[in-house]
């Protein structure tokens, strides 16, 4: 019975789609609307720059050894930053298909040939670059901001803002992609320099709703940073977050809750496996204990953790299924997961050609790995996307909010460098299910963008979004429990991870329904000089902010902008520092955290947040 009303509930949302769409498509298109953030008409998707993509295809790319010696030449003062600018080392490259993978080959006059491999599985490579949509508007009045000769960011928004607040850390890791305390010198921003990073993030079009990212090193070492927190909500960013590896968060709940305070919306905490052995490599001695405190504390301050696994091939590949078990088990602390392959940069710059090859790790190979090392029916070629056809939803909302001051987080990263998997937990019975495995999200996606590219009134095209996601809906293959006003509530609740934020963006955010969630799995690659890709730079999604302006994060770290930068701009000597500051706890080397807190199995939040009511997407305006 049950199933023969789902079944004509999806027939008759079919239908009524069929009907709609086809009188949609008889109609002209109306025109998009053109927002004082945006420097013209919101884009239609054949208006939108085609992202490099197709195998084999030529690319500039960089030569690891030249690029490194022009760095030396501005360290030594025998080049200066406009050099480096317009010569960092560029040479021609290839990306081609053999052999059951994806490469990049390419020679450099002086210092020979470098392969490297993008991907294992070239039927996923392909999938990712098939579901792109497109780049997002050029950027204007940006001089200021993006002037780095080919290394410029010339369109887009930006996802994540990384505000580094010092390269001092209190732990000494291997990997470490900026060779944090290992570099002789300290290099801290105040904030004189950080209001100047705010006001040109917002003095360009187009003006957008960006996540930032306070790192480092560590950045809870800063002693800016609650005030670098403060000051940037009060410049109306409120997607405010810290890349930490959770030692400050371990050792005080205060701390936590004071961050909270000061406006930090979440956590991304260092995790790369939910045993000691998995992570001695980052030297702390009681790891576990201390990841375990951290994600306490945060979660009673009432904000969210999201974990960030560097996966390094042969080190613990071999248990990112277990990460994932361990973040739904704790759902109600845990946000998502972020895997982000090792890049050879930092203190992993002179790696040997051997060991880069045994320890590369494609980003196809995690959907795959998450395939056989967990038991909820991942499958690599219907369950992942990469993460910019989710700018669908982005586009959706501007279209939406005309008024709105800012436009929407807009994912538009190039296909091969970040991948996403929704999964749908089951709170109560502690189970997950991808959603593409009730949902057809590829067509619901395809429909988003027919409904948004006819330019209708925000009331047809909420209709017809609603139709489509009815249609779209298998509930007979969903989870017993879930149904159509289940799945509305879901993908309205969803729709913040893209949509603008306002003052209260935080605690709607971080409200948490009954019995089902989402938790979304991440998988971004970023780029050395061995597989560096100038045609993917110049809309980077993941900006640095420096006293240069805005750099790709692929750029600063790969391809040499931070240590010629640092040379420059650095405050001290580390023996000046220690001097003048005295020395900063390391953990390294086993030695352990003493926390003096007792760790309780589940602590009450000290801040309970309501869900929004279910229906507002559908029903404004």
């Amino acid at each position: 019975m049950f199933e023969c009303m789902a079944s004509h509930s999806r027939f008759t949302s079919s239908a009524a789609w069929t009907i709609a769409s086809s009188v949609n498509r008889v109609l002209p298109e109306g025109a998009l609307p053109a927002p004082n953030w945006a420097p013209g008409r919101l884009l239609k998707k054949h208006q939108r720059t085609p992202m490099g993509t197709g195998v084999p295809r030529r690319t500039l790319s960089l030569c690891p050894e030249c690029n490194r010696e022009a760095v030396e030449a501005v360290i030594r003062g025998q080049s200066d930053v406009a050099g480096f600018r317009e010569r960092p080392g560029i040479i021609d490259a290839e990306i081609l298909e053999e052999g059951g993978r994806i490469l990049m080959r390419k020679a450099c006059e002086t210092h020979g040939p470098f392969e490297d491999v993008l991907s294992n599985h070239p039927d996923f490579f392909q999938r990712m670059e098939a579901q792109s949509l497109g780049g997002d508007f050029d950027c204007v009045g940006d001089r200021e901001v993006h002037d780095h000769g080919p290394n410029s960011i010339r369109a887009g928004r930006g996802s994540y803002l990384i505000v580094d607040l010092t390269n001092r850390c209190n732990m000494m890791c291997r990997p470490c992609f900026m060779d944090a305390n290992g570099v002789g010198y300290v290099d801290e921003t105040d904030m004189e320099e950080l209001k100047t990073i705010f006001e040109r993030a917002g003095s360009f079009k187009p003006n957008r709703e960006i996540n930032v990212l306070f790192s480092g090193g560590e950045a809870t070492l800063s002693p800016i940073f609650l005030d670098a927190i403060r000051h940037a909500k009060s410049k109306g960013f409120h997607r405010l977050h810290a890349s930490t590896n959770g030692i400050r968060f371990a050792e005080s709940r205060n701390f936590a809750v004071e961050a909270s305070a000061a406006g930090l919306h979440g956590v991304y905490l260092q995790f790369d496996g939910v045993s000691e052995e998995k992570n001695k490599h980052r030297g702390l001695g009681n790891y576990m204990e201390v990841k375990l405190r951290a994600l306490e504390n945060i979660a009673a301050a009432g904000m969210q953790t999201t974990l960030q696994v560097t996966v390094v091939n042969g080190l613990n590949n071999d248990c990112v299924g277990e990460i994932v078990r361990f973040a739904l088990r704790n759902a109600d602390q845990i946000h998502g997961v972020i895997f982000q392959p090792v890049m050879f940069t930092g203190r992993d710059e002179r790696i040997s050609t051997e060991d880069r090859y045994a320890e590369r790790y494609p980003l196809s190979q995690l959907a795959y790995d998450l395939q056989a090392q967990t038991s909820i029916d991942w499958r690599p070629m219907r369950d992942w996307y990469p993460a910019s056809a989710y700018a669908i939803f982005s586009h959706l909302d501007d279209v939406l909010d005309r008024g709105a001051e800012r436009g929407s987080l807009f994912p538009d990263m190039h296909p091969d460098h970040a991948i996403m998997s929704p999964l749908l937990v089951d709170t109560e019975k502690g189970k997950a299910i991808p959603i593409p495995a009730f949902f057809d999200l590829g067509r619901f996606m395809q429909d988003v963008v027919q409904i948004t590219d006819s330019g209708r009134s925000p009331r047809v095209t909420r209709a017809m979004v609603l139709l489509s996601l009815l249609r779209n809906f298998n509930q007979a293959k969903a989870p017993s429990g879930l149904g159509p006003h289940e799945l509305r509530g879901l993908f309205e609740g969803s729709l913040y991870r893209f949509t603008r934020s306002d003052g209260d963006w935080s605690r709607q955010a971080s409200a948490k329904t009954a019995r089902w969630r989402l938790m979304f799995l991440n998988g971004m690659w970023f780029q050395d000089a061995y597989n560096y890709d100038f045609a993917t730079i110049c809309n980077s999604n993941v900006p640095v902010a420096t006293w240069q302006g805005e750099i790709s994060f692929c750029a600063y770290n790969g391809g040499g902008w931070r240590k010629v930068l640092e040379s420059v701009h650095h405050t001290a000597t580390v023996a000046d520092w220690y001097r003048n500051h005295g020395r900063h706890q390391i953990y390294a080397a086993g030695k352990k955290v003493q926390l003096v807190e007792s760790l309780s199995s589940r602590p009450e939040p000290l801040v309970q947040i309501e869900a929004a009511p279910v229906g507002t997407f559908f029903t404004r305006g």
